[in-house]
């Protein structure tokens, strides 16, 4: 059993267990629904619009892929399973791995139904748009990929599925839902201790604005949509480097836990 035949089975279950189709709809009735209501309320052109309805979009779809990435490992864990898995051919990492690769095309079925249901209702009522669907569905897609990352390192770390859980909702809340809270704090802090001038803007610190995944995706998406350059001179005005924080929160969290669950005492 290889990571390819770990991903197979882990979407298939998915399937069986109705996940697919329950995910695949939040995101749906999420995107295609808060676009529907802003266009026949807000008199704004396609692209105002996309930009909208990505920046509400960044603050709930992070927890959808969170949740769908948390039982990765822990879920095979309580159940037993996992000691049956790890009992024939495939190794620790090939079970992380697979179970990785499973989730995220989970995220991303659901992400481009939900990307595409988006489009549709945007051209259909403003009858503009279109070349904004492809960049709109690829950086939502990048950021689900990172929070399946996040969450399945979080799953990898975690002895039981209650652990997980607690640490998924304190990523999602110091990430997402405070991240903007932390900004202020950090940057009334450099202006106290006097690192920064009030009203300055270092790279440092444009960095920490961006970190989360969310916030990435969203500059990233931004960028596109007003015309900006993929590698313009300054990196925080780029696309490149904002895509590239993405690839990192996919890849990192990941190998994080697999460091920890290639020796962790499965019980």
């Amino acid at each position: 059993m290889s990571v390819r035949t770990v991903a197979r089975k882990d979407l298939a279950d998915a399937g069986r267990s109705k996940a697919l189709w329950a995910v695949s709809l939040a995101v749906v009735l999420f995107t295609a629904g808060i676009t529907a209501a802003a266009a026949t309320t807000v008199d704004e052109p396609a692209s105002v619009l996309f930009g909208q309805v990505f920046q509400i979009t960044v603050v709930a779809l992070p927890i959808i892929a969170l949740f769908v990435a948390k039982g990765a490992i822990t879920g095979e864990r309580e159940s037993g399973s996992l000691r049956v898995l790890l009992s024939l051919p495939p190794s620790r990492r090939d079970i992380l791995f697979g179970k990785l690769i499973g989730r995220t095309a989970l995220m991303l079925v659901a992400t481009v139904i939900g990307a595409v249901a988006t489009g549709v209702v945007i051209v259909t009522l403003l009858g503009d748009g279109l070349a904004l669907l492809v960049p709109f569905m690829f950086f939502l897609g990048l950021m689900g990929m990172a929070f399946v990352g996040i969450g399945v390192g979080i799953s990898a770390v975690s002895a039981s599925d209650g652990r997980a859980t607690a640490l998924t909702v304190g990523a999602y809340l110091v990430l997402v839902a405070l991240w903007n809270l932390i900004l202020r704090v950090i940057q009334a802090g450099a202006v106290e201790f006097g690192l920064v001038e009030s009203g300055s803007q270092p790279a440092w610190l444009q960095f920490i604005g961006i970190f989360p995944p969310s916030r990435a995706a969203s500059t990233a998406f931004q960028t596109v949509a007003s015309g900006g350059q993929i590698f313009a001179a300054d990196p925080f005005a780029s696309v490149w480097f904002p895509t590239l924080i993405l690839l990192v929160w996919i890849v990192v969290p990941v190998l994080g836990g697999y460091l920890r669950f290639r020796s962790a005492d499965i019980s």
